[in-house]
């Protein structure tokens, strides 16, 4: 999910961790060749924003979703990054992006960094184990009583919702989902292919 403001590292870093992701050893060639059919592919990833419409990531750099709230497809997993305090206050105050993160109750649901406060406004952490960007942590803690805040933790997985620590933290985050839904060694393929460590 992209938004005025997101952080670009916090959707960048997981949608080349999905989009690098092969089923063989031999797919990524075909991968670096542009040869991999996207039927081929493990993750069929797509970018999704409240109108469709160009959004511009925090730093200036303008970004075109594939869809809007209201004509994207049905999905899997949705990823909701973060951004700064503009982001955060102007996504927690739109109640339509908030209910459509919370009218999601089939989707396995990730956020990356402050995107933790967007899952939290949804009531999607509720009595849940949670993290976020460590700048934000005292803040996430102050803001939403029911969820028990982790401090030192990359990401926390809570079964239906996974929220990780800030930016980079996404990338480790994705690569435990890469593994939770096709095994280590898929996993292990994508962090060689990436050059992960």
């Amino acid at each position: 999910m992209l938004f005025d403001y997101v952080d670009a590292l916090d959707f960048a870093g997981p949608y080349e961790v999905f989009t690098m992701s092969v089923f063989s050893e031999s797919d990524v060639k075909k991968l670096f060749m542009n040869q991999l059919a996207l039927k081929d592919k493990p993750f069929q990833v797509f970018t999704v924003s409240k109108e469709g419409e160009s959004i511009t990531v925090h730093n200036g750099l303008k970004v075109i979703p594939d869809y809007s709230f209201k004509n994207c497809p049905v999905f899997d997993v949705l990823l909701v990054p973060g951004g700064p305090i503009k982001a955060m206050k102007s996504v927690m105050e739109d109640q339509q992006i908030i209910g459509w993160i919370g009218a999601k109750p089939n989707a396995l649901i990730a956020s990356v960094c402050t995107g933790a406060f967007f899952l939290g406004e949804a009531g999607l952490l509720d009595g849940k184990d949670a993290t976020t960007n460590q700048s934000a942590l005292s803040l996430f803690e102050r803001t939403f009583e029911k969820i028990k805040v982790v401090k030192g933790v990359r990401y926390i997985d809570a079964g239906s919702v996974i929220t990780s620590a800030g930016i980079t933290a996404g990338i480790s985050m994705t690569l435990s989902l890469v593994e939770r839904l096709y095994g280590k060694e898929m996993r292990d393929r994508t962090l060689q292919t990436i050059e992960w460590e």
